[in-house]
């Protein structure tokens, strides 16, 4: 097939959440390092772009042919992908090669250290797993990048394209890991994001497209602004918008404090464009979006429970296995070293080796010792599988926030049907409150000298506006719809707490909710 038409499009893109597209690497005190350019600074290489795209345009008809596939009869792609490449601090020239940069400059002195984020991995059961502890690098909300984008093609590809350029403005669409952690939002920039169709039977746009640079950075004549459009792209998404405001103090925690207080709130700087050029605001007020699913999830579990009269009562008891019997095991062992019938000399060859094997026999070597530990293995395992509808086990819990792969039971996995972002509150609106507590002896039930402490929460008295994006798919079943949008009931009535020492009193919000 004979190819006439070049389009190419340049898209500027402005995180709005952090995002981390990691660079495989550890670093000295983080776990997982956010990828960097041959400058130090951080951009999204072109092949993770492609791979989200084509993610997302995943069962449409062309995507083979404008992407290419493997095979005897592979075909190569027709689309190619630039880097995305960070904005400079004058929020007009993108950083590409190699540069001297200043790293002193108000503006690039912060990519020296990036915002971290903890982790702690959660079990089957919904809850934290010992040494399950992890932290990642990730890149700052408010980074602005620019990337192009070029299809080779003809007539036929032009609703193609289109459908290609709005996948960038789809309200779902992330970039990077963890998105279903909160991160990877992006937004299009339209006043800077341009498309040109190239004919190239055409002498005029024929030149044109060969004088064209690859440089990000070269001047763009007689392009078109792109007209976005998402009005397709969710149709399989439902939108809960809540809007919600602390009835009093709230603490999500840093997991440190300050030179004040033993505990503060969590907090992260971004960067803000209302002026046209990166303003670097610091200390603004985070809500993770993990803690927040980690709460809807807990009581999604328990409002489906309930629904499906899924009570402790009601579940098969394990019994313990007859397996799992050490005395028996001790036993075999020794009628195994059975030497009461031994017709040999204590002198002999075959008493020395006797002699040797039992010397040599330990709690690691012993076959009846491993299979005892491999019972009792087996009967964890059985008992984990049948603890209740709780955390993977519970099905509203699997079908809305996904599940792990498991070989045991033949599982794929499932990655989560729910988009939560993170919420920034500007730090300026928050009111801090510093509350002083005292350790009690648990039986005098009096003070413990010296184990007085101090945290820092937050109080903001705005709305606060939260979205959150479920797969209709996961909605199908009727029980599953009720518990989840009971849950949110709970969070706008104040009967769901969210962050850190709700047993204190902190973390109660009220509004409403509403369903786009």
């Amino acid at each position: 097939m004979q190819y006439t038409k070049k389009y190419l499009a340049r898209i500027t893109i402005e995180a709005l959440t952090a995002f981390a597209v990691g660079s495989g690497e550890k670093g000295l005190t983080l776990d997982r390092l956010a990828v960097t350019d041959a400058n130090g600074l951080p951009y999204i290489p072109g092949t993770s772009l492609a791979g989200v795209v084509r993610h997302e345009l995943n069962g449409v008809s062309f995507v083979d042919d404008i992407f290419g596939f493997s095979g005897s009869n592979g075909k190569g792609s027709r689309l190619i992908f630039s880097s995305a490449l960070l904005v400079g601090d004058d929020g007009k020239t993108v950083i590409e090669g190699l540069k001297n940069i200043d790293f002193t400059n108000s503006f690039y002195s912060f990519f020296n250290r990036l915002p971290e984020r903890d982790h702690v991995k959660i079990d089957h059961k919904g809850a934290a797993q010992k040494h399950g502890k992890f932290d990642e690098q990730l890149v700052f909300k408010g980074t602005r990048f620019v990337f192009e984008i070029e299809l080779t093609g003809n007539d036929s590809d032009s609703e193609n394209w289109k459908m290609l350029l709005n996948i960038f403005s789809n309200p779902v669409f992330r970039i990077g890991s963890g998105t279903r952690k909160g991160f990877g939002k992006f937004r299009i920039i339209n006043h800077s994001s341009l498309f040109k169709i190239f004919d190239l039977t055409a002498p005029d746009d024929l030149l044109a497209y060969l004088n064209k640079s690859s440089s990000l950075n070269q001047q763009l004549v007689n392009w078109d602004n792109i007209s976005f459009s998402n009005s397709q792209s969710c149709s399989s998404w439902i939108k809960y918008s809540l809007t919600l405001k602390a009835k009093d103090f709230f603490m999500f925690g840093a997991g440190f404090g300050d030179q004040d207080v033993d505990s503060i709130t969590k907090n992260e700087s971004f960067f803000d464009w209302q002026t046209g050029i990166p303003i670097f605001k610091r200390d603004n007020i985070l809500i993770p979006a993990t803690s927040i699913k980690g709460a809807i999830s807990h009581r999604v579990a328990f409002n489906y429970n309930k629904l499906t009269q899924a009570y402790v009562g009601n579940l098969q008891k394990s019994e313990i296995s007859s397996k799992l019997d050490m005395t028996k095991a001790l036993e075999d062992y020794v009628v195994k070293r059975d030497i009461q019938n031994i017709n040999f000399k204590s002198n002999s060859h075959e008493w020395t080796k006797v002699e040797n094997e039992i010397n040599a026999d330990t709690f690691d070597n012993l076959s009846e010792w491993s299979n005892f530990l491999e019972a009792i293995n087996d009967e964890v395992a059985s008992m984990e599988e049948n603890i209740g509808p709780v955390g993977e086990n519970n099905l509203a819990v699997k079908e809305l926030f996904g599940f792990s792969k498991s070989s045991k039971m033949k599982d794929d996995g499932l990655r989560g049907r729910v988009i939560i972002d993170d919420i920034y509150l500007d730090g300026d609106k928050s009111v801090p409150k510093i509350f002083n507590h005292v350790k009690i002896d648990r039986f005098t039930g009096g003070t413990i000298d010296g184990a007085l402490f101090q945290e820092k929460v937050a109080r903001y008295d705005d709305d606060i506006n939260l979205h959150i994006w479920v797969e209709s798919k996961a909605l199908v079943n009727q029980d599953i719809k009720n518990a989840f949008e009971q849950t949110l009931q709970d969070l706008t009535t104040g009967n769901l707490q969210l962050g850190g020492n709700t047993s204190k009193g902190h973390g109660v919000f009220t509004g409403h909710y509403n369903i786009q």
